[in-house]
């Protein structure tokens, strides 16, 4: 789809930019109270150095992590950057654990590590070498068991560049390892969990291959789909409708799932790019917020019955807009951002260095949702 053929934004409007000086490719705002104007920005930076005599350069992956928060007043202040690894993922504990929010990020150096969002601070808790030898592995994606159902002692899922899968558990502030699956011939770009069932989760890889496990039936998949025409790098699982969960890919579709079939999609929607980001919203979980790369971030209605559509578009990236969240600040609150607004959400772009925080309006009271929860209570 050429740039003169995008849906028109209708209502999105920038409310910050900032300049990440790093390549930019995760956005993730923190979801708990009081610490809703808090989000973190990832960064990965590919740098050249000289190398030994007669080697010529090597390449290392540099990263940041970026603290930031936005006020009415304030504006976006940037209260801290860490340096570390290259950043592949970041997310949130959907719970707080000991009454803190806590953060799990996946980097280059084949690490889990968690942090503890205190005093307008990170906090390293603990980390986990993830895999322990000297390849260029990367930890591509990870995400929380705690979508739906709380607990103190939170599973996370992770999957790197070889196709494999690690579940490890959070407890007492120490990283337990649980177990390593292979799960696709080439780099799994994602995973995630059924946030119903945390004995089940999903991944998908450069092999266009969507895969569902359960814990309960070893460690094979016990479904796979095919149906993706090219790599599958988003998925996430919707906390209000039990069986459903959405996948992107590089093949431009957004794709709703029946995870008790699993044979076909309920519904999909080809969008203006290749799909690297797609978030359920926080307050009712029928939109949609999907970083496209190239094709701009966008708004999707998305309905499991009718026609799926964009509701709203942002084209502030120009190069590859990899991070896209939405923002748990209440609607009065984002109104004061913006008077036309009753949501905000973030955005990065990668060869951008570009960070921006954006305002929309979207309408989570419409009642022409709710005949879509029939596919799920079969």
């Amino acid at each position: 789809m050429e740039a003169d053929e995008f849906p028109r934004a209708k209502t999105a409007v920038t409310i910050f930019k900032h300049d990440t000086v790093y390549n930019a490719d995760s956005v993730e705002w923190c979801p708990h109270k009081p610490n809703t104007s808090f989000f973190v920005c990832g960064n990965y930076q590919l740098t050249a150095e000289k190398g030994a005599q007669d080697l010529g350069p090597s390449e290392t992956r540099l990263g940041r992590i970026l603290l930031f928060s936005i006020d009415f007043f304030q504006g976006l202040e940037l209260h801290q950057t860490i340096e570390t690894a290259a950043v592949l993922d970041q997310k949130w504990c959907p719970n707080q654990i000991d009454d803190a929010s806590i953060l799990g990020v996946v980097n280059a150096n084949h690490s889990l590590e968690i942090y503890k969002l205190f005093n307008k601070n990170l906090e390293l808790v603990t980390k986990f070498l993830v895999i322990d030898d000297n390849s260029e592995t990367l930890i591509l994606s990870l995400d929380w068991s705690t979508g739906k159902f709380d607990s103190q002692k939170p599973q996370i899922i992770c999957s790197d560049s070889n196709g494999n899968i690690h579940l490890l558990q959070l407890a007492n502030n120490e990283l337990i390892f649980q177990k390593t699956l292979h799960a696709h011939d080439f780099q799994a770009w994602i995973c995630g969990f059924n946030y119903w069932d945390a004995n089940v989760f999903f991944s998908g890889g450069d092999d266009s291959i969507f895969l569902k496990f359960d814990l309960r039936c070893g460690d094979l998949p016990v479904a796979k789909n095919k149906l993706h025409e090219a790599g599958v790098t988003s998925l996430h699982s919707n906390k209000s409708r039990e069986f459903v969960m959405v996948s992107g890919s590089y093949d431009e579709y957004v794709r709703l799932w029946d995870v008790r079939t699993f044979k076909a999609p309920l519904n999909e929607l080809k969008m203006p790019g290749p799909l690297w980001r797609l978030k359920w919203d926080p307050f009712c979980q029928k939109f949609l917020l999907a970083a496209c790369m190239l094709g701009g971030v966008h708004v999707i209605q998305a309905n499991v019955l009718d026609n799926m559509m964009i509701a709203d578009s942002y084209y502030e990236h120009k190069n590859i807009a990899y991070g896209a969240d939405w923002s748990f600040l209440e609607p009065q609150d984002a109104g004061k951002f913006s008077a036309k607004a009753n949501v905000v959400f973030g955005s990065c772009s990668f060869y951008d260095n570009l960070l921006c925080v954006g305002a929309i309006i979207c309408d989570f009271n419409s009642d022409s949702h709710d005949k879509d929860t029939s596919a799920t209570n079969e």
